[in-house]
């Protein structure tokens, strides 16, 4: 049997992961609490953090209900750089040398982004995080992939934005 350390420490690829699926437990606490949003289910780390856990276990609308909360902490460019940093210095730290990250742009300009600035911010952050991660000792490569939603229909600007 491989040891946990081992798997760990092993060099790895993801393919699939999602930047509004992957935020620090703290790091939406602090969101929150900076922009006043109160629609967390608890307001503590360790509960915030029990009722993620579960919620991707769960039912299809709770585990739904979690990308609610975490693209609503993330509507301010400085917010998106800091997610998508820390998403990369995570990866980094697991032993992640090349990551594919993705976010539909469009959920994360809802106070007055353009899909623009937050692809751009997106992506200032996993550049910041990648340098930390090196500073760290770390090397990855952070790749965004960016996707349209079919029911807002802008799909094919996200698409020429690429």
């Amino acid at each position: 049997m491989i040891s946990p350390a081992v798997i760990k420490a092993v060099p790895k690829v993801v393919l699939h992961d999602h930047l509004d699926g992957g935020l620090r437990v703290k790091t939406i606490l602090e969101l929150a609490q900076l922009h006043n949003y109160t629609a967390l289910p608890f307001d503590n780390e360790e509960q915030l953090g029990n009722w993620f856990h579960t919620a991707v276990q769960g039912s299809l609308e709770i585990y739904l209900e979690t990308f609610a909360h975490t693209v609503a902490v993330m509507q301010r460019k400085q917010d998106i750089v800091r997610v998508a940093r820390e998403c990369a210095v995570d990866l980094a730290r697991d032993s992640v040398v090349y990551a594919e990250v993705r976010m539909a742009p469009e959920l994360i300009t809802e106070k007055g982004l353009t899909l623009t600035q937050a692809i751009e911010a997106i992506l200032e952050g996993f550049r910041a995080g990648e340098a930390e991660a090196k500073g760290e000792g770390n090397t990855i490569r952070v790749m965004a992939l960016l996707c349209g939603m079919r029911q807002n229909k802008l799909s094919q600007e996200v698409a020429e934005l690429v």
